[in-house]
C-alpha cells in the first residue's frame, strides 16, 4: 500500500467541447459498464493501493456519483485549479498523484515508472511526449517556428509534493500541476510518456477507443398526486386547460410532468423530484414544470441516457383529458427529444369512487425506458 500517496481523479468538468454531439459528458462514457471516472479509479487503486482515493465531481453530480462507489467524492469548482484545490483540502499524505478521468487508456509501463521514482528528490514528476511535427507560434500574422526538439507535450497522471502544490496553485490559474510548480521554481522530473495516455477531448476521439457504445436499458416508474384548488390555472402535460380550478402545489402543479420527472430520475437512480426541487426553495415557487422536466432530461443525457418511450396513466374524474392529449404529447416530444409515437397517454375516471371520484384531485403514474447510447 502506498501510504504516502493520495490519488485524485479529476472529473468535475462540463465537457463543453465533447458534449456537442449527444449531450453526454465525457467522464460518463462507459467501459465495462462503468463510467470512465470510476473505471480509471478502480484500475489505479487495484494496481497501486493508494492511501486514499478522492474524485472531484460537478456540484450537480456529487450525490449521484456517490451511488457508484465508496470513494470520497469532492465537489469541484468552476475551473480545474479550483476543483483540485478543493480536493487537496482533504489530503493528509505527503504526495498526491493527479489523473484526469479523460485519460482512461492507461499505460502501466509509464505509470510504474512514474511511481518508482525517488519522490523526495523532486517537487513534481510528469510523463511527457516528444513533438514529431513541425511547430510554430503565430503572432500578429507572423509565424515563428520553434525547435521541436525543445518542445514536449505534458500528460497526466502527475505526482506532486502536496505542500509545494498547494503553495503553487495559490499563485494563479494553471492547466496542470507541473505548470503551477514550475512557476515557483520547483524541481520537475520529466519521464517518457505514451500516446495511449492521450486525453479524450472531442467526440471523434472515441472512434478508436474500446468503449461501450450502447445497450444498457433502464426502466423507471413515477407517481404523483395533487388536489384541486381555486387560485391557480390548471396545467397538465405542459398544456393549460380551460377550467375554473388548478392543482395545489409549490410549482405550477403539473402532476403529469412531475410524475414523468420522477420516472426518469428513478430509472437512472438519481433520487426523486422532491430532492431536486424542494418545496422550501423559493426558486421553484410557481415554476413552469416544463423547466423542471428539461433540467431532469438534460441531466439524464449528460450521464449517458436518452429516453426511448413513455407510457402515462392519468386518473381523473374531471376534466376531460382526451381533447388535450395530442397537445400534451407534442410538448413532451419536444422536451424529451423523441418522436410522438413513443409517447402514450391513457386516461380513466374512478367511476365516482375515492377522492378522485369525488373530484378532489388528479393522480398520474408514468413508466419510462431509457437507453445508454453514444
Amino acid at each position: 500500500m502506498r501510504n504516502d500517496i493520495t490519488l485524485i481523479i479529476m472529473s468535475a468538468g462540463e465537457s463543453t467541447r465533447f458534449r456537442k454531439n449527444l449531450g453526454i459528458k465525457k467522464h460518463w462514457i462507459r467501459i465495462d459498464s462503468k463510467p470512465i471516472w470510476l473505471y480509471v479509479a478502480d484500475k489505479l487503486q487495484f494496481r497501486y493501493n493508494f492511501n486514499r482515493v478522492l474524485i472531484t465531481a460537478h456540484k450537480s453530480e456529487v450525490k449521484y456519483m456517490k451511488k457508484f462507489c465508496d470513494y470520497e467524492i469532492i465537489e469541484g469548482g468552476d475551473s480545474r485549479k479550483k476543483s483540485l484545490q478543493n480536493a487537496l483540502n482533504f489530503v493528509t499524505s505527503d504526495f498526491v498523484i493527479v489523473s484526469d478521468a479523460a485519460r482512461f487508456n492507461l499505460d502501466f509501463d509509464v505509470l510504474d515508472m512514474l511511481i518508482s521514482q525517488k519522490l523526495d528528490e523532486f517537487d513534481c514528476i510528469i510523463p511527457t511526449l516528444n513533438i514529431v511535427d513541425t511547430i510554430f507560434i503565430e503572432e500578429s500574422g507572423v509565424k515563428n517556428y520553434i525547435d521541436r526538439d525543445n518542445v514536449r507535450l505534458v500528460q497526466t497522471p502527475q505526482i506532486s509534493k502536496v505542500n509545494i502544490l498547494k503553495q503553487a496553485l495559490s499563485l494563479g490559474d494553471f492547466s496542470d500541476e507541473s505548470s503551477a510548480i514550475n512557476k515557483i521554481g520547483g524541481k520537475i522530473l520529466a519521464i517518457d510518456g505514451s500516446n495511449k495516455l492521450n486525453k479524450l477531448t472531442y467526440f471523434d476521439d472515441i472512434k478508436n477507443c474500446n468503449i461501450d457504445s450502447n445497450g444498457e436499458i433502464l426502466i423507471g416508474y413515477g407517481f404523483d398526486v395533487h388536489k384541486f384548488c381555486t387560485n391557480k390555472k390548471l396545467i397538465l402535460g405542459g398544456v393549460e386547460i380551460d377550467c375554473e380550478f388548478g392543482l395545489e402545489a409549490h410549482s405550477d402543479g403539473d402532476v403529469i410532468l412531475h410524475s414523468l420527472c420522477d420516472a426518469i430520475l428513478g430509472a437512472i437512480g438519481a433520487g426523486d423530484i422532491g430532492e431536486w426541487f424542494p418545496v422550501d426553495d423559493d426558486r421553484f415557487n410557481n415554476i413552469d414544470s416544463k423547466v423542471l422536466l428539461k433540467e431532469v432530461i438534460d441531466f439524464s443525457r449528460s450521464v449517458g441516457f436518452s429516453v426511448v418511450n413513455v407510457d402515462i396513466m392519468i386518473l381523473a374524474q374531471i376534466p376531460k383529458i382526451t381533447p388535450h392529449k395530442d397537445k400534451m404529447i407534442s410538448v413532451m416530444s419536444a422536451i424529451l427529444g423523441i418522436s410522438r409515437n413513443y409517447i402514450n397517454i391513457k386516461a380513466t375516471t374512478m367511476e365516482k369512487m375515492g377522492f378522485i371520484g369525488r373530484e378532489e384531485g388528479i393522480c398520474v403514474s408514468s413508466n419510462v425506458s431509457l437507453k445508454y447510447t453514444l
